[in-house]
């Protein structure tokens, strides 16, 4: 009798690791200082960096090295963070030192809580002319909740914290002369995502700044504010590049390129000084932006031989499909028009909703001693056994919450899908579920009323980010099998969707770029 789930166990080799922490590929790139780094560079742990300070009253730009150092045990990370940046035109140096420890809870709906505090003792030293500043006080507290989801992880968070400096002024190498304090106030909100083929984090910070200096006998005072967005993007981007000379085997191919960029705007209401240095009444607005952008790294791409799709409306889909390596099988034999199965779409939605990256920086190095361990392979669906050829991709799609079985603990891996089903993958995948009204969810599409229930939601939200269209009649066609064609169009906008149009809908609230 057959059962319900099949149980085969076989022997493997088993590396003794430590388990990664699922922490962002892109999230403290630039620190927790309101400045922006050239980011993730693979193999490197020193970063270009820039940052504005407004100390003396008025914002100095520093430009850098920001140093990045991880480690962590259990669920807890330590960060090191190492500044050395400058400004010749301002004679401004700034030396800091940050130990940060972030606890990681996981919570049974699959999210997490991180909470970062400062360990031990601070270290900074800010000189702009004179003047010295040095951190005599840092309270810092950052959290965030991740949402993880099949193809995205989502981030959100706020962050708070205090400065005391002291300062000490100096003229013509003499000792301190004048000494006081500036104290700091800092709040904050973050917004960000990560994924396999671009990633964002848009931070707001809003800074109050008071001085009180002794200048002699009197005691001056003065105070002002200052805003600083910052938004630091990963993308992945895809080109055709056709080939020159006209006698090669191949006519062009796929390039990808992935580069990093990192835009700051900044706003600051400051005193106006006298000449001796005397804070007035008056008050000066500044605006300004810093933009970092990395070398850009170039990949060639797989060149695939589709010579009976030339002139085919979804040319161009396929062949970047077939270039990324997300469709599979012998391309000279792809039929656009015939159906697409389920277990096809399992094997291609896994690959183009790529795991999200954990953070190098926290991948644990495999130990050298192995061991020799029964591993028990369990089949999660009936009609999908170990020795299925999709096995390993129908039941990632399936752990990993792209596609769900079909009643009876069944797969159905020869079923073909329907333009329904796709969409509603598609935005699970994305996580975007709850873009839908709660209720009564209506598209713009003339067959509205043939949508499945099950799928409504998803099309509206598909709709309304630009994954799914309808035909030259407005009609969407829910219910109608998706060809091989059809379903490559949607795999390659699902894919153009993650890479550039979430992206857009970060940076371009919060910067004028």
């Amino acid at each position: 009798m057959k059962t319900n789930l099949c149980k085969i166990l076989i022997f493997v080799f088993v590396a003794i690791i430590i388990k990664p922490v699922a922490a962002s590929a892109v999230e403290g790139y630039s620190g927790y200082e309101g400045g922006i780094s050239s980011g993730e560079v693979a193999g490197k742990t020193t970063y270009e960096y820039q940052e504005v300070n407004f100390l003396s009253g008025q914002p100095v730009v520093l430009k850098g090295n920001l140093t990045i150092r991880k480690s962590f045990k259990g669920e807890a990370i330590t960060s090191t963070y190492t500044y050395d940046l400058s400004n010749v035109d301002k004679s401004a140096t700034l030396k800091r030192t940050l130990i940060y420890n972030t606890k990681i809870s996981k919570k049974d709906n699959g999210q997490s809580i991180e909470e970062t505090s400062i360990s031990g003792k601070p270290i900074e030293t800010v000189k702009i002319g004179n003047n010295t500043y040095t951190l005599n006080g840092y309270d810092f507290s950052r959290t965030n909740l991740t949402d993880l989801k099949p193809a995205v992880n989502y981030y959100a968070g706020n962050i708070s914290g205090r400065k005391v400096y002291s300062i000490g002024t100096s003229s013509s190498g003499t000792a301190s002369q004048g000494k006081g304090t500036i104290t700091v106030d800092v709040t904050g909100k973050f917004y960000g995502y990560d994924q396999y083929w671009g990633t964002t984090e848009v931070e707001e910070i809003n800074y109050i700044i008071q001085s009180e200096k002794m200048n002699g006998t009197k005691v001056e005072k003065w105070g002002g504010t200052a805003d600083v967005t910052f938004s630091t993007t990963t993308t992945k981007q895809i080109r055709y590049v056709e080939n020159k000379p006209s006698e090669i085997s191949f006519v062009g191919g796929y390039v990808q390129t992935q580069s990093n960029s990192s835009i700051l705007e900044y706003s600051s209401n400051l005193p106006s000084f006298t000449s001796g240095g005397v804070p007035s009444d008056n008050m000066i607005t500044s605006k300004d932006s810093l933009k970092i952008e990395t070398f850009p790294v170039q990949t060639r791409l797989k060149v695939p031989d589709l010579s009976q799709l030339k002139g085919h409306w979804a040319e161009e889909d396929v062949s970047t499909l077939y270039s990324l390596e997300i469709l599979s099988g012998n391309e000279s034999t792809f039929n656009p028009e015939q159906y697409m199965k389920r277990s096809e779409f399992a094997s291609a939605i896994i690959l183009a909703g790529k795991e999200v990256p954990v953070d190098p920086a926290l991948t644990p190095k495999t130990t050298a001693r192995t061991s020799t361990k029964k591993t028990q392979v369990i089949a999660t669906f009936n009609d999908v056994p170990e020795d299925h050829s999709y096995f390993n991709q129908i039941e990632s799609s399936f752990k990993r919450g792209f596609l769900n079985g079909k009643g009876a603990g069944n797969f159905k891996p020869d079923d073909y899908l329907t333009l329904a089903e796709a969409v509603a993958v598609f935005v699970r995948g994305l996580g975007l579920e709850a873009m839908a009204p709660k209720f009564g969810a209506v598209t713009t599409f003339k067959d509205n009323d043939m949508i499945p229930a099950y799928a409504k939601n998803a099309v509206r939200v598909a709709e309304q980010i630009g994954l799914v269209r309808g035909d030259e009649k407005g009609y969407l066609n829910p219910n109608a099998k998706l060809t091989n064609a059809k379903a490559a169009a949607l795999l390659n906008r699902f894919i153009v969707y993650m890479r550039d149009g979430i992206r857009k809908d970060y940076r371009d609230k919060y910067l004028g770029f």
